[in-house]
């Protein structure tokens, strides 16, 4: 969510940090922050809202709580804190819901004789620093209240609204969609719907004005000749919405708010901010508001102790550090001996156990005031993991034999136990054996092994496999002559898995085919040693520096010389890699062979570049300049 400082500093007096101080203590203490951008005079914080703080902290008030509670500075004001109104209900417009499952809570108001025209400068500046358009000081106004509280609004044209004859009243319906209904959004896009679908609508006509949570209808739009409003505020089901918006691959600010179940108490006061902008931009005068709300559940307080907070922070708290930070959340909150017993407010719809609470105390703690403490070493060795024993020493042994270990996809296109749910249909099944996903596995590595320096690739996978008999799990080993005999390779592959039977003892059964071959190991490991060893570990190089890799595809080209045969390689070799660019990354010598006193070297040289795709022609030219530079050399014959 993009933040604007200026939006924050309207709800304190003292002046805030600067942009960067604000993004570090929200780091530290609440949330990612993925980025700083200046806009104007603006500073933009961009704040990544994990889902378990969406419902109260996709807002400029969430963040200007959290920053509160952070820096121990009063809000002086909060617009979710204030007295609300006490409508009277409008005489003839209605509101029905069909399933107050799917909507819990829908809030009505009428507002009559306003002026639909530009936003005044504020507003606009105040949308556009967060990347919002704006349209018309109506539909800022809903959406400068959704970034302020949280909560989506909408305005419809009361004109649009059909009058039933007999009563003079205009009634709004909250009902599922028919079988291949249609509706056309704001925007001017036409979706087919279902019955999933929950839909708002004129129930005089029947005829769709909003896709529930998600998005307006043109049926109702609000423009320029506007001057009656309908105004909604909402609580939609949150499963039920984002359902809608995967299945119609439409997905907008309103439909990631409800998804992420905000309180319905949040309607009514964004309803109340709502009012009071557009008769401050667009005036009109309310005629009353209509609120169906089938009711909330009790807030539940949580009891936690002092000892719960600090075994699983890992910190000596005290009653006084522990209250300071309650205090400063302003929840309500009492204390029995060591035990607390803490009511959330209604907008943190999150807090409903002790270890969230915990979470809580901690992290406005500050997590960098905690120390580290190494955990204590058990008195008795732990139980050995039968199954993660053997597998670690197939793992070193296969790695010292030169094999890389892989993880090839559980999801396949073809198996026994076939998904309820498929995530696409290429993987509609658990895989039934390593082989396949092995396979492809040394395909795709045989065509980078120029660039890795390697006339064979060796892999093996230990994992699960799926038939209709069970899980279990399998190891399958794999080998690819690049240059070189297949044969030889498979040959070698087979005496690899009979000298580990031996050093497992166990038999190792499985038939080789197109280099690979594939055994069953569950239940076969029945012997543990009392004390663990795996053996020697693997070499490592402690000067070894990570080098990133490029993405771009390489160019292998060959060369070969025939030089003196009182010459060295390494000096023909010298001249290749001084003519060369950077993007000469590997050179492995192949071929070297005598003929009428005279020697013939031979090089694979392959280029890369870190930036960019080379092309033929950079290459060629390359290649003409070593050639030159070689030749230059009396004697020195390039083939």
């Amino acid at each position: 969510m993009k933040v604007s400082r200026k939006w924050l500093q309207t709800y304190f007096d003292e002046e805030l940090p600067t942009a960067a101080e604000l993004a570090q203590l929200i780091t530290f203490h609440a949330f990612e922050v993925e980025g700083l951008e200046k806009v104007g005079d603006d500073d933009i914080i961009d704040v990544d809202v994990l889902p378990n703080r969406s419902s109260d902290c996709l807002s400029h008030r969430g963040i200007a709580r959290e920053l509160s509670v952070i820096l121990k500075q009063p809000m002086k004001r909060d617009p979710l804190r204030v007295t609300l109104n006490a409508w009277q209900e409008p005489k003839h417009l209605h509101v029905v819901v069909d399933d107050d499952h799917l909507c819990g809570r829908y809030i009505s108001a009428e507002v009559r004789g306003v002026t639909v025209g530009p936003s005044p400068d504020w507003l606009k500046e105040a949308l556009e620093a967060i990347g919002q358009r704006s349209i018309n000081n109506i539909v800022d106004a809903t959406n400068y209240v959704m970034q302020d509280l949280g909560q989506p609004l909408h305005a419809f044209d009361l004109a649009k609204l059909a009058t039933d004859k007999a009563t003079g009243d205009r009634t709004i319906r909250v009902r599922a969609a028919h079988e291949n209904e249609a509706i056309t959004t704001l925007t001017g896009e036409t979706y087919m719907l279902t019955p999933e679908h929950l839909l708002i609508v004129d129930d005089v006509t029947d005829e769709p004005l909003a896709l529930a949570g998600i998005k307006g209808g043109k049926q109702a739009e609000v423009t320029s000749n506007t001057v009656d409003l309908v105004l909604e505020s909402a609580y939609f089901e949150p499963v039920s919405v984002r359902k809608t918006s995967r299945a119609l691959k439409l997905a907008t600010d309103a439909s990631l708010r409800f998804q992420n179940d905000p309180s319905p108490e949040l309607a009514i006061f964004a309803m109340h901010a709502l009012l009071q902008l557009i008769a401050d931009i667009a005036g009109g005068s309310l005629m009353g508001v209509r609120d169906v709300y089938r009711g909330g559940a009790e807030r539940e307080p949580v009891r936690v102790t002092r000892e719960q907070v600090n075994a699983l922070l890992g910190t000596s708290l005290t009653h006084e550090n522990i209250e300071d930070i309650l205090m400063r959340f302003e929840w309500e909150f009492s204390r029995a001996g060591e035990t607390y017993t803490i009511t959330a407010p209604w907008e943190r719809t999150d807090l409903t156990v002790k270890e969230a609470m915990i979470e809580e105390i901690g992290r406005i703690y500050g997590y960098a005031n905690i120390a580290s403490v190494l955990p204590s070493v058990p008195k008795t060795p732990p139980t050995i993991n039968q199954r993660y024993y053997y597998i670690e020493r197939i793992r070193l042994f296969l790695a010292k034999r030169g094999y890389s270990e892989v993880y090839t996809y559980i999801l396949r296109d073809r198996g026994q136990v076939e998904l309820k749910n498929p995530l696409a249909a290429d993987k509609a099944f658990m895989r039934m054996d390593l082989r396949d996903g092995l396979a492809q596995a040394l395909t795709l590595n045989a065509s980078s092994a120029p660039l890795l320096g390697l006339d064979n690739i060796m892999l093996f996978e230990v994992g699960p496999v799926f038939t209709v008999q069970g899980e279990h799990l399998a190891l399958a080993l794999g080998a690819r002559a690049v240059r070189g005999k297949q044969k030889r390779l498979d040959d070698s592959l087979m005496k690899d898995l009979t000298e580990l039977e031996e050093r497992l003892g166990c038999k190792l059964e499985g038939t080789l085919a197109d280099g690979v071959v594939e055994v069953v190991l569950d239940p076969m490991f029945v012997i543990l040693p009392e004390v663990v060893s795996y053996g020697e570990p693997l070499p490592w190089d402690p000067d070894t520096r990570y080098k990133p890799w490029s993405p771009y595809p390489y160019v292998l080209r060959d060369i070969a010389v025939w030089v003196p045969k009182d010459t060295p390689a390494e000096e023909v070799l010298a001249v290749i890699i001084h003519e060369a660019p950077e993007t000469l990354i590997r050179h492995d010598q192949f071929d070297e062979f005598e003929k009428d006193g005279r020697i013939s070297y031979a090089w694979h040289l392959v280029f890369q570049a870190p930036d960019r795709t080379l092309t033929d022609a950079d290459v060629t030219l390359v290649m003409q300049q070593v050639e030159t530079a070689l030749q230059k050399n009396e004697d020195w014959v390039v083939r």
